[in-house]
């Protein structure tokens, strides 16, 4: 059956979303016609930000309401962004298509092999259509004790003496300490559940105990397969249970239910493999991530040969569409095995005319002649001087050079050619396989001492007082020797971690973890464990001087380029800005945190001090008390403001009392702190309800209409789904403090404004954060590691975003910046540019890494798929190195947008104008 975007999905949404919905119904239409043309599957590469979420679940949505059984669609999706899937897709359906489509989503993403089965078995009256199952479900190991009973019941059945050993089994299964370790099982209730088959124990489960446990237990698909499963390692399990119980029962039961563990694991594994699926259409979120062949990923689409539990995802699906906002990023090795994992899908009908491999084969020819001329290119082209640029001009493909120009130009200049040719080449291959859409810029950089407020910028890097730089001195000449102990090899850790923070180094010098990472790379791990100074080396002694010189005291908050970050981020604060800072060592995020806190309540001592005419050591008393005059509940001051507030909460969620009255309570808890009296109000020793109405209406020092901002996030909240709403109001209503990152003393507001999210902060703490910073409400400040940098949302009320520390690979900064850079983001919604900040430390191996990273920037879609080197023979070249000419680079940019071309570009190019007219119509309409 064709397969064509479903007319249940909307044509039009609201304006703010509208040319992005249009753009992405003609992608997901560009998706479809592709698969149904008879191709194996397609990779979405939009760029950051531009949707592909959307585009993917347009994509399912028309898969699924192709036909009237509704057949299901599988979202394969990272774990950290599973939660996240889901709640898309509530928004998608309610917003994106017809009441009545009847498609139903999992309520919560599948984390295990079983219950991924059960999805998958329902009945038709209540099975989830759209299946949202994290990478790691399939490869965890099996938990659900009903299952491994199961595996037990079909090991022992039509054996000689079954009833004895299954006699057995229930005898010394008893709760926690049985062989299951459930502590519902109880030897009477195995025993009866023994005693009937595993189709039958949902029934059974509700007679013994009165639990409906509202699924089958055991899916549907281990019935099905257990005939064609090696079920002897169980039996022998089963063999060896105890006859009587004896001294050291409790040891042999655990070591009896470890045995039985290992064996089931192992079969289980068998039973996903053999499990006989059949669905049309899986969605591969990140990719990427399957650049390897090794990794458990790939091995359950690419089974190795002597690994017979891999497999469990080969053969089902009919196509796969791929999602990767980083395609240029890998390899060209890496993205021809992303792409082989298409040959998992079942034997296409009719066979295409070429096979899968060769087609590959062709691609992957093209990738390397691309990147051949283009590295050629490069090489050429860092033999020029800037007196040269101007030659390039004139440049085009089809012209020669001027017959002055010095050999070196016409040598680039030729060169230029052929990869432009080559890229062309490239380009046309490509588009087979890959959709890629560029959003327009809009990112203001402020590099290097510019991110200093309130001063005058030289241009370059932060400067290194005289008096803090013993230390850096001491680190370069530290990784001088060590370079020299292993020839010149060594990457430069010492320079990278005291450029980040004296925290960050002490912990190299100490030998101990400090990189932050869910999935680090090579580049990561390597940083996380070698190059450390061996105890007693010359290196060692180094390091231990500038402990010294640090001491332990307020020494080492004075880190230049940490003041330079706080500094900014106070300002922004001080401004009713939020700010997200992103670091790569764990240790510098708590030290910015630290500093921050400390900042933000010094500012706030200060200037209430000021206004209230007190000592600095009464502010915090003081200020107290005028938030218990104000705000105290039953008071008329209280009820002035609360219901003024109130009022203006009714009108934003078109009179949803109950939701007005929750945000008006979580305002009003808001303004109860230091941090946001100062900010918003000018607090006077005569300072009543009305001075704070005004003040939180712009008369303010911020200058920042407050309620304003706070009305139009009511709005927001009101067209949210009600789960969304009520997760989102219990976050803000709940407790402050999450992930052990709890401020202390009366502080109060500074301390509960900065936070930090890195890997030690458990997932549903981060997902809190995630959503509390999409609020105006605290967190004002997010200090993140690495493991924040892909796959959420961070765009609602920030447009501020610092790289404190920065990274070799560009395309790891446009992944941070792009948290902050997605549709409807605050900086669209105000028609601003987002602020990139790039602070680097003058006359430091921090400066190579900004001038490298900014010249890879140039190059990294150019000559795509090259790794990036670390080393100093690597970057010595690249630090220095003219930009290349905006002629050359336009002619080499990459075009893989949606075309519109045979018939089903033609029905994507009438689809977007009929489309066009409609909303020139009614635009005109309005005009009228």
């Amino acid at each position: 059956m064709s397969v064509h975007l479903s007319p249940s999905l909307r044509e039009t949404t609201t304006s703010d979303f509208a040319d992005a919905w249009r753009r992405q119904r003609r992608t997901a239409e560009d998706i479809l016609g592709r698969l149904e043309g008879g191709q194996e599957g397609v990779i979405l590469a939009d760029q950051v930000g531009m949707g592909k979420t959307y585009v993917a679940l347009a994509v399912a949505a028309s898969y699924i309401l192709r036909s009237p059984k509704k057949e299901q669609v599988v979202v394969f999706v990272p774990p950290r962004v599973a939660e996240k899937w889901v709640e898309e897709w509530g928004k998608f359906s309610e917003g994106l298509i017809a009441e009545g489509h009847g498609i139903r989503c999992v309520d919560a993403p599948i984390r295990s092999g079983e219950d991924f089965l059960r999805a998958l078995d329902d009945p038709p009256a209540r099975r989830s259509h759209l299946i949202v199952v994290t990478h790691s479900a399939l490869t965890a190991n099996m938990k659900d004790s009903f299952v491994q009973l199961a595996l037990v019941w079909y090991a022992t059945r039509k054996r000689w003496g079954a009833s004895v050993r299954r006699g057995q089994i229930a005898k010394w299964s008893a709760g926690q300490k049985g062989l299951f370790r459930e502590r519902r099982f109880t030897t009477e209730r195995i025993d009866e559940l023994l005693r009937s088959s595993p189709e039958h124990w949902r029934v059974e489960w509700l007679r013994l105990t009165g639990e409906d446990l509202g699924d089958d237990p055991v899916p549907e698909q281990l019935h099905e397969v257990v005939a064609d499963i090696d079920l002897d390692g169980i039996r022998r399990v089963v063999d060896e249970l105890p006859h009587r119980f004896s001294a050291n029962i409790d040891q042999r039961l655990k070591a009896v239910r470890e045995t039985l563990n290992e064996v089931t694991q192992e079969v289980w594994k068998q039973v996903l493999v053999t499990a006989r699926l059949r669905l049309p259409l899986i969605i591969v979120d990140e990719a990427h991530a399957m650049k390897n062949d090794h990794t458990r990923m790939s091995r359950l689409f690419t089974p190795l040969d002597d690994e017979p539990g891999d497999g469990a995802l080969a053969g089902i699906f009919e196509r796969v569409l791929m999602l990767t906002a980083t395609p240029f990023e890998l390899g060209h090795d890496e993205l021809i095995r992303v792409l082989s994992r298409l040959d998992a899908i079942r034997p296409l009908r009719p066979k295409p005319p070429e096979p899968l491999s060769e087609r590959l084969d062709r691609l992957k020819g093209v990738l390397y002649r691309a990147q051949e001329t283009a590295v050629t290119l490069e090489n050429s082209w860092a033999l020029l001087t800037k007196n040269d640029r101007a030659a390039f001009d004139s440049w085009s493909a089809g012209e020669e050079p001027h017959h002055e120009s010095s050999p070196a130009v016409r040598q680039a200049w030729r060169d230029a050619t052929f990869a432009v040719r080559a890229r062309s080449s490239l380009n046309n291959e490509l588009r087979t396989w890959i959709i890629r859409h560029e959003r327009e810029h809009r990112r203001d950089y402020f590099t290097g001492d510019t991110i200093l407020p309130n001063v005058d910028h030289h241009g370059g890097g932060l400067t290194i007082p005289e008096s803090e730089a013993l230390p850096f001195l001491l680190a370069a000449r530290a990784q001088a020797v060590v370079a020299d102990e292993r020839s010149g090899a060594a990457r430069p850790l010492f320079a990278y971690g005291i450029a980040s923070s004296y925290e960050a180094f002490l912990r190299l010098e100490a030998r101990e973890g400090v990189v932050d990472t869910d999935t680090p790379t090579e580049d990561e791990r390597a940083a996380d464990s070698t190059t450390h100074a061996a105890a007693g080396s010359a290196a060692h002694w180094y390091g231990q001087e500038i402990e010294t010189i640090l001491g332990s005291g307020s020494k080492r908050s004075e880190h230049p380029k940490i003041t330079a970050t706080v500094e900014r981020a106070a300002a922004l604060w001080d401004s009713g800005y939020k700010c997200l800072i992103f670091c790569w060592y764990i240790r510098t995020t708590s030290a910015l945190q630290d500093a921050l806190r400390a900042r933000l309540s010094d500012a706030i001592n200060t200037r209430a001090a000021a206004a209230l005419g007190v000592p600095a050591s009464d502010v915090g008393d003081e200020l107290d008390r005028l938030a218990v005059r104000l705000l105290r509940t039953g008071s008329g001051n209280h009820r002035q403001i609360h219901d003024h507030i109130q009022a203006r909460f009714r009108t934003s969620t078109r009179g949803d009392t109950d939701l007005a009255d929750s945000l008006t309570a979580i305002a009003i808890r808001s303004l109860r702190t230091p941090g946001y009296l100062v900010r918003y109000t000018r607090l006077a020793p005569a300072f009543g309800a009305d001075q704070l109405l005004s003040g939180i209406e712009g008369d303010n020092p911020a200058g920042v209409d407050l309620l304003a901002r706070w009305a139009l996030f009511a709005e927001r909240v009101a067209t949210m789904t009600e789960s969304e709403r009520e997760i989102l109001l219990n976050h803000l209503n709940g407790d402050e403090a999450a992930g052990g990152d709890r401020g202390a003393g009366r502080g109060a507001a500074a301390l509960s404004q900065v936070r930090r999210a890195y890997g030690g902060t458990r997932r549903e703490h981060r997902e809190r954060l995630i959503r509390m910073f999409n609020t105006p409400f605290a967190p004002d400040i997010l200090v993140a590691s690495s493991v924040m940098g892909e796959g959420i949302d961070l765009h609602q009320e920030c447009r501020h975003v610092i790289h404190h520390d920065l990274d070799w690979n560009p395309s790891k900064l446009e992944q941070r910046t792009g948290r902050l850079d997605r549709i409807g983001a605050l900086a669209e919604r105000e028609s601003k540019k987002i602020a990139v900040y790039e602070p680097f430390l003058a006359g430091t191996h921090d400066e190579k890494m900004f001038r490298v990273v900014k010249d890879r920037a140039g190059w990294f879609d150019i000559v795509m798929g090259r790794a990036v080197g670390t080393d100093e023979n690597s970057t010595d070249r690249e630090e220095s190195r003219m930009p290349l000419h905006p002629r050359i680079a336009g002619a080499l940019a990459m075009d893989l947008s949606s075309r519109c071309d045979g018939t089903v570009g033609q029905a994507i190019c009438e689809d977007a104008e009929r489309v066009d007219r409609q909303q020139s119509d009614r635009q005109k309409q309005r005009g009228g």
